[in-house]
């Protein structure tokens, strides 16, 4: 049995408070939370500022008033609505056996490391593939991704639905993260393996 192999230097996650290393068998983590797209931060207050100031007032004060139970009801969605978005993230954690992509209350993925063929870092356009969130793609059968232009397209089977593309705003240090995975796992195994 070999000694577990030390993490690189350009894998270590810079904390807020403090610069720490991952846990022992994780090689990365990445938490996404849905408010760092664009969209989300500028549209959303507006379309709850706009049914708040507008909507509700005119609801209200028209002749043929819906009731206050339905205007209620629209003014809680309001702001609940964009409350709970607030709360939405994307979790991608890589240790030395599997990648793990969280996104609730969405499906999530597991894929064993030792099932994955290939991880490359791409720029895609995302409007093309449907916009942000958890979505059904084409061309990636599967595309998880918060913001941006940046992902990682994993493969590990030879069908069409053994495939996602991961949006990362760390793109290039996910796809080393599993390449480096792949690389010490066959390793491990040539290692283990009888000699003749």
């Amino acid at each position: 049995m070999t000694d577990p192999m030390p993490v690189p230097a350009s894998l270590e996650r810079e904390d807020r408070s403090a610069t720490s290393v991952l846990p022992d068998d994780e090689l990365f983590r990445e938490v996404q939370p849905l408010h760092q797209n664009m969209i989300v931060r500028v549209v959303v207050p507006i379309e709850t500022l706009v049914v708040l100031g507008v909507v509700v007032p005119l609801l209200a004060t028209a002749p043929s008033r819906p009731g206050w139970p339905v205007i209620v009801l629209i003014a809680a969605a309001a702001i609940g609505v964009p409350a709970c978005l607030m709360f939405i993230r994307m979790t991608t954690i890589v240790t030395r056996r599997e990648l793990i992509v969280r996104y609730r209350p969405f499906p999530g993925k597991r894929v064993p490391v030792s099932a994955i063929r290939s991880a490359e870092a791409i720029r895609y356009n995302p409007l093309a593939e449907g916009g942000w969130g958890w979505r059904i793609s084409r061309r990636y059968h599967r595309l998880l991704n918060v913001s941006g232009d940046r992902g990682v397209h994993v493969v590990w089977g030879d069908g069409k639905a053994d495939q996602v593309l991961l949006g990362s705003r760390e793109a290039e240090r996910l796809a080393e993260a599993i390449e480096l995975a792949r690389f010490a796992l066959t390793e491990a195994d040539a290692s283990s393996a009888p000699t003749p």
